[in-house]
């Protein structure tokens, strides 16, 4: 019997991509692709190593518009950057975990978790 949860993170994976590539290519809202890609890790938070820095990442930057409306074109350029960098990635863990690491510390400001603190 085949495990329904790799079917589902696979299909996540899927509607998560296809809403960067349309990001990229600037086809469409990148806010609401951008909340699209948020809502879909978020219910997957726990299926794939990566889905839960997407989660963050992707919230971060929808909240960006939502907060601040009068950045929404700096917000959406750093979106279509999100994007673009990480259709661009091997498809293997070290290049992404660097992506989330620069991402969510360097770009979004997230304080950086210290040893010793938990996920860590």
């Amino acid at each position: 019997m085949p495990d329904m949860t790799d079917d589902v993170s696979t299909d996540a994976i899927q509607r998560i991509e296809q809403a960067m590539r349309a990001i990229a290519s600037h086809d469409g809202s990148p806010y609401r692709a951008g909340l699209d890609i948020w809502s879909t890790a978020m219910g997957h938070a726990g299926s794939t190593e990566w889905m839960w820095p997407t989660w963050l990442l992707w919230g971060a930057l929808t909240d960006w518009v939502e907060v601040r409306p009068e950045e929404k074109d700096q917000a959406e350029h750093a979106m279509r950057r999100a994007a673009r960098e990480w259709l661009s990635l091997p498809a293997h863990a070290e290049p992404r975990r660097a992506y989330f690491d620069r991402w969510l510390y360097d770009e979004i400001g997230y304080d950086r978790p210290t040893p010793g603190d938990c996920g860590a």
